[in-house]
């Protein structure tokens, strides 16, 4: 039997509901006010993921919470009655900001979406959610929160810097498209991209990238991460120009997207081999 302690008591004195799961697993808080669908979610979970759910269905209740326990990840619906997801999101950043939080909408307007990745979220799904584009968030938050979380590396010398071996960039610069705006893309993986472009982008703001892998164009919603000033060209007329790099953090990458880029990732890498 999973140790949980107490169950959270809901505003109408019901407890919360609960699935059993591994001591060891992962813990993900799941907030919807529609029960069948925490249900299918806590199976999922559970069975395909090998997680520990824990579902709660109203937004007071997930926060008293984690207030008494460990969470790894929250997935957490937009429209409930209520406290709305927005608000419960809210304050679980405010206490505690590496906390990952992927929402859930059944929605078809984006605004709600991209003001929840403004507040903090991680990532987003919609309902009816499809399982391995869930599967698919699940895993980049919960790596992304590892990652966060190992330690410093030691500082390198001179020496080793200079034996380091670079990423892979991309063999030719592809063009793509940031809100509509031309940028080069220089380097690409499945949680996101680095663009090199002219027009300034603000660090924290999502974006819709636009570009061609294996002969289709995708879209993209792109979190930007961290900007910098690559280098200035000489435009006509003699006027000088900052070039911007930013690294682009992908969101709600849905699962066919997800493998052209993969497969397309995979034709880039096996045409950078040398031939033997």
């Amino acid at each position: 039997m999973s140790t949980v302690g107490k169950p959270a008591a809901r505003p109408d004195g019901r407890p919360a509901l609960r699935h059993e799961g591994r001591e060891s697993a992962d813990t993900a808080l799941v907030v919807d006010d529609e029960r069948f669908f925490l249900t299918i979610l806590g199976d999922f979970l559970t069975q395909h993921l090998h997680m520990r759910p824990v579902l709660v269905q109203d937004g007071e209740a997930a926060l008293s919470l984690l207030e008494t326990e460990t969470i790894d990840l929250v997935l957490l619906d937009i429209l409930m009655p209520g406290m709305d997801g927005l608000e419960v999101l809210r304050r679980i950043k405010d206490r505690t900001p590496s906390l990952p939080v992927i929402m859930v909408t059944a929605s078809s307007a984006i605004d709600h979406v991209i003001t929840a990745l403004r507040e903090g979220a991680d990532d987003f799904v919609r309902k009816p959610v499809d399982l391995d584009e869930l599967e698919l968030c699940i895993n980049r938050a919960l790596n992304k929160k590892r990652v966060a979380n190992l330690p410093p590396p030691p500082p390198r010398d001179s020496a080793s810097e200079r034996r380091r071996a670079p990423r892979i960039p991309l063999r030719e610069r592809s063009q793509a498209q940031l809100q509509l705006r031309d940028v080069n893309l220089i380097d690409l993986s499945l949680s996101g991209a680095l663009v090199e472009h002219v027009e300034p982008i603000r660090p924290g703001e999502i974006y819709r990238l636009s570009l061609t892998a294996e002969g289709q164009r995708v879209q993209i919603l792109a979190r930007a991460m961290r900007v910098y000033a690559s280098h200035r060209v000489t435009l006509a007329g003699g006027e000088r120009q900052v070039v911007y790099r930013t690294g682009m953090e992908f969101v709600g990458l849905k699962k066919d997207v997800a493998d052209i880029i993969d497969k397309h990732i995979e034709s880039l890498t096996q045409s950078s081999r040398p031939k033997q």
